[in-house]
């Protein structure tokens, strides 16, 4: 039995140190620390890719034609969601310091340096970098676009208005 408690037994190995782990002082820091440093950025990327698709949509739906019916209704509900959507502007910001951030601290990784493995890594985190500043374009974009075309409708209908007001006193 002895000899069976023996052979189970693994001597530790100079190259591979273990790990010494510290017990956080609480289950929330255990769960901050543990949870989102893998996944750090997603659900703000995720956020910013919803908000510039809704964008998308409303642009569509106001410069379809056809929809004469339906646009007094979308220029006020558009016109109600411009200011929650300014939020998108600083948001964006922030998101392009974290890219440049992550830009100025990566590590560099020639082909000679690097493993092959290290170097798809790295050259991955680049593509999703650039990914996502053109995520954040998009948005920013589609944000100016829709505030201006919103802004565009409501003149014209003023305008319209105005006509009919000119055409009736005659």
């Amino acid at each position: 039995p002895s000899s069976l408690r023996k052979a189970h037994i693994q001597k530790p190995n100079p190259q591979f140190p273990k790990l010494k782990i510290k017990k956080p002082e609480s289950d929330l820091t255990f769960f901050f620390l543990s949870e989102f440093p893998a996944k750090d950025m997603a659900l703000e990327w995720v956020v910013l890719g919803y908000t510039a698709g809704a964008e998308a949509i409303m642009l569509l739906l106001l410069t379809v034609p056809g929809l004469d019916g339906l646009r007094k209704g979308l220029i006020a509900v558009t016109r109600n969601l411009l200011k929650p959507f300014m939020s998108v502007v600083p948001f964006c910001l922030f998101l392009l310091m974290d890219i440049y951030w992550k830009y100025e601290t990566r590590p560099t990784c020639d082909a000679d340096t690097c493993t092959p493995s290290e170097y798809l890594r790295h050259q991955k985190s680049i593509m999703k970098s650039q990914r996502n500043a053109l995520l954040i374009a998009a948005a920013l974009i589609l944000y100016w676009l829709l505030y201006s075309v919103t802004n565009l409708l409501v003149k014209i209908e003023q305008l319209n208005q105005r006509v009919e007001r000119l055409k009736n006193r005659d």
